[in-house]
């Protein structure tokens, strides 16, 4: 007898939620594991007993997340994922929009949180053209100033930061006619969505608050990269942190939001869709995340 009941892919990663008369879309882009370098003040052994403790894969798992945010027919994607540089396990974005009913073409804007190529290099397909070709490209000026600004590439030692600024520039370019930057003082970039400051990570990574008829929910981009990791040690710093010590406030500021105001979040870097609440235990958090549901 032949089995042919042998799976090698989930179905595709696709999430809707209501927040009032506005539907926000999970799009997964895959995940990835990392090594426990990047917390470099976090011992490995220590890391791994962290992980393994709370039954999540060690070295840590890295979760890429999109959202697309619908208002009154209008989409917004918040972020592109890693677009086709970073092997096969990641890279999904297009296909799991095709799979959640939305063309490419749909997309108005791209509202980005900031420019590391694991949010930006989705915004070119394989050939370097634009994969949203009526897209309007949306971010803070001074993420999009910094990553462009030849002087920061060329004092920028580190061999890393030297390849993110040029695969910034590789998948903004093709968008340069179509690129809007918002300052410190517009508080709606794109109609519907509330930008707040979180810089640390990068200079100019903002988060994104979502509101109608008294629903809330705040997408905070990288706020943390590994859940398990940094709720429980929030002040955990990044090697990929811009500024670590910023970054590191600047998790807590958005951290006790969440508390204080009881609200839905989700992330880039949450598993998959993330949609979560936030409690405070003692000197840590705890995250709660909501029953899936079959129903919108």
């Amino acid at each position: 007898m032949i089995d042919n009941n042998q799976p090698t892919m989930q179905v595709p990663s696709v999430y809707h939620r209501k927040i009032g008369n506005i539907t926000v879309t999970a799009i997964s882009d895959g995940g990835m594991q990392l090594p426990f370098w990047p917390y470099y003040e976090l011992e490995e052994e220590k890391g791994a007993e962290i992980l393994t403790g709370k039954f999540q894969p060690s070295p840590p798992h890295l979760n890429t997340n999109c959202f697309v945010v619908n208002v009154s027919g209008n989409l917004t994607l918040i972020d592109t994922g890693m677009g086709t540089n970073f092997g096969p396990a990641v890279g999904h974005l297009m296909p799991n929009l095709k799979a959640a009913g939305i063309s490419a073409e749909d997309i108005k804007t791209v509202l980005l949180t900031h420019i590391h190529p694991d949010h930006t290099n989705g915004l070119i397909l394989a050939d370097g053209t634009k994969a949203f070709p009526n897209a309007e490209v949306v971010v803070h000026e001074t993420e999009y100033h910094y990553w462009m600004d030849e002087n920061n590439m060329s004092k920028d030692a580190n061999e890393n930061e030297q390849a993110n600024f040029k695969l910034a520039k590789v998948a903004l370019t093709p968008y340069a006619n179509s690129i809007r930057t918002f300052s410190k003082g517009d508080l709606e970039p794109v109609h519907g969505i509330k930008a707040i400051e979180a810089p640390g990570h990068t200079s100019g990574h903002t988060a994104y608050l979502i509101e109608s008829n008294e629903d809330k929910l705040l997408i905070w981009g990288d706020i943390l990269h590994n859940a398990t990791i940094q709720l429980l040690r929030p002040e955990e710093k990044l090697a990929m942190d811009n500024n670590p010590e910023q970054a590191a406030t600047t998790r807590k500021r958005i951290l006790e939001l969440a508390v204080s105001e009881t609200l839905l979040v989700s992330g880039m870097h949450l598993d998959f869709p993330g949609f979560s609440y936030i409690k405070k235990e003692g000197d840590h958090y705890v995250q709660v995340q909501e029953r899936w549901k079959t129903e919108l």
